[in-house]
């Protein structure tokens, strides 16, 4: 059973959501061939690389080492 918010399909929505937000424009997180791959129904988490997840998602680096 997936975890909420950790299920592909739900991050997929939320990283869309993000990247559609006012002021973005999904050609500063994909390349022509990534865009055209998510046009075709691919999935952002496996196009996307993990720090442009984070930046997207607002998650702060700082918050993953030790002791966290």
């Amino acid at each position: 059973m997936p975890v909420g918010g950790y299920d592909p399909e739900d991050l997929d929505d939320r990283l869309e959501t993000a990247m559609e937000a006012e002021g973005t424009e999904p050609s500063n997180w994909l390349t022509d061939e990534e865009r055209r791959e998510w046009e075709r129904g691919g999935s952002l988490v496996d196009l996307l690389g993990e720090d442009d997840i984070r930046d997207l998602l607002g998650e702060d680096r700082a918050s993953d080492g030790p002791g966290s």
